[in-house]
């Protein structure tokens, strides 16, 4: 069973009170029962294992019966830069970016996207995939999503301290793998384009604010694709993918 983010308050003298919708997920959709053991974790604090007392739509209560400490710090912070793209591609997208350890995400409007910039009540929808995800993959912490930003502009204020690259299709582009042949980076800014790629202008504006344009090789890959794989590799080279 994957572990639960609760507020902070919800543990009292070794009791945890669960109310609101986590109590409804966790009475209605997975029906747990008394005696049932879960995790539940309190942002990145603290990781607590709880054995369920009882369980109903109006609030779950658990005995607590040991906590854990977090692990270190992960290695590797990055930054996703991703360009609206259909809504279900989207979803998956965030999903696959929280499982490999992606610390922010930003919604990118570009000149190319299709689709219209999302309402608060979507990204708050979004900010729910992303939460769900982080539950199910056992994160210690939850990755922030912002409201929509034009390209551009986010751009301009990309964290300037960690390497920024920006993905193209175009198989004539550095491959990224030989820009990690070097000393370990602590952060990573990634961007992504929409389904039909960053216009040339766009490119060059990057490029003007200290983006490495980087290819992934000779194939072209759906947006979705794209950031799964450099992802993965990134976090094999820097992270911790495939580490204990």
């Amino acid at each position: 069973m994957p572990v639960f983010f609760i507020e902070p308050g919800v543990i009292k003298s070794g009791m945890a009170t669960v109310r609101g919708p986590l109590a409804h997920h966790l009475s209605k959709s997975l029906r747990v029962e008394p005696g049932e053991e879960l995790w539940l974790a309190e942002a990145c604090e603290r990781r607590y294992r709880a054995k369920i007392l009882s369980s109903d739509l109006h609030g779950v209560t658990a005995q607590i019966l040991f906590e854990v400490l977090p692990p270190s710090k992960p290695s590797l912070r990055i930054t996703l830069g991703l360009a609206l793209i259909k809504h279900d591609h989207l979803a998956w997208a965030l999903q696959k970016a929280t499982e490999l350890g992606v610390a922010e995400i930003v919604p990118l409007i570009t000149r190319r996207t299709v689709v219209r910039p999302i309402a608060s009540r979507q990204t708050q929808r979004l900010r729910t995939i992303v939460l769900e995800a982080a539950q199910q993959s056992m994160r210690w912490d939850v990755p922030f999503v912002t409201d929509p930003q034009p390209f551009h502009m986010w751009c301009r204020k990309a964290n300037p301290e960690g390497l920024r690259f920006l993905l193209w299709e175009s198989p004539q582009g550095t491959l990224l793998r030989d820009k990690l042949k070097g000393d370990t980076v602590r952060h990573v800014v990634l961007a992504a384009g929409p389904e039909g790629g960053f216009e040339t202008e766009e490119i060059t504006e990057a490029q003007g604010e200290g983006f490495e344009v980087v290819s992934l090789g000779p194939r072209i890959l759906r947006t979705e694709t794209s950031v799964l794989t450099a992802l993965a590799v990134l976090q094999y080279e820097w992270g911790d993918l495939g580490k204990s």
